[in-house]
């Protein structure tokens, strides 16, 4: 993520958060992994990095790439990501329009860790159509976006998705023992965040437990997230679930909790 409209303190800025995202490197999943080794004909040519954050894909893609370009709209995020890749081309931009960056100039077009999920529903669409208008028409674009089915939708702080008996369970009950303060942040960051929820046909904004529900991103299903990318121009070729299994594209919903989409422009 990283590339959301009116930063504000409790936003991808967050220092926490920045931390977070600049020590994080390599594949965030079995899907992300899978996702790139399809697009890998195209990684090697012109590429643009939309959501960098603490440029994590940028150490994975500048480096094979004719040409790399990384934008994203939180400035601290950008000094990160520029200390780790000093020589690298990272500017600051906004997805929802990408402003200044020229028309079918990139092989391929990358908005990854579900980054288009902070933005709110109509942002989507307009940072959708921003990506079909910068690839060039035999190019890919990928992204990756949050499931409406899946396990991350609607948790609550005291309600983990899975059952009691679950390595999800398991795994944020040995946190909360861990960190009892974060159960505090949590509870009042749910209270107030919860109040952006909203709800639309095939979509839903909730809070999200990572980050301690400090953020109100966006949900979708699979057959909502392929008619939004339509509407854009974009047509889904491949999808990989965050487990690494391939939904077909045509699929209505899927249990995933996340998916990469594989596109093409019409």
């Amino acid at each position: 993520m990283g590339v959301m409209p009116d930063v504000r303190e409790s936003s991808w800025d967050a220092a926490d958060v920045v931390s977070r995202f600049a020590a994080s490197t390599g594949f965030t999943d079995p899907g992300e992994a899978a996702a790139l080794r399809a697009v890998a004909e195209w990684a090697g040519g012109d590429v643009l990095d939309i959501g960098v954050g603490g440029g994590r894909t940028t150490g994975m893609l500048a480096s094979s790439a004719h040409s790399y370009v990384g934008v994203d709209l939180s400035s601290m995020m950008l000094d990160a990501a520029r200390r780790r890749h000093p020589d690298v081309d990272l500017r600051l931009g906004d997805a929802e329009d990408l402003a200044d960056l020229p028309d079918a100039a990139y092989d391929l077009v990358l908005f990854s860790f579900n980054g288009l999920d902070a933005l709110e529903h109509a942002g989507r669409g307009s940072a959708l159509r921003a990506m079909a208008r910068v690839a060039r028409p035999d190019g890919r674009v990928l992204f990756s976006s949050l499931n409406l089915d899946g396990v991350s939708y609607d948790e609550r702080p005291w309600r983990v998705a899975g059952g009691v008996l679950s390595p999800r369970f398991r795994h944020h009950l040995r946190s909360a023992a861990s960190h009892p303060s974060s159960v505090r942040r949590s509870l009042h960051n749910y209270r107030r965040a919860r109040q952006e929820s909203e709800d639309g046909e095939g979509w839903g904004r909730r809070p999200l437990r990572e980050h301690e529900f400090r953020f109100v991103v966006h949900f979708a299903t699979m057959e909502e997230t392929v008619a939004e990318a339509r509407a854009a121009g974009l047509e889904v070729v491949a999808a990989y679930a965050d487990d690494g299994r391939e939904p077909e594209p045509s699929c209505a919903h899927t249990d995933a909790d996340y998916v990469h989409f594989v596109c093409r422009r019409t």
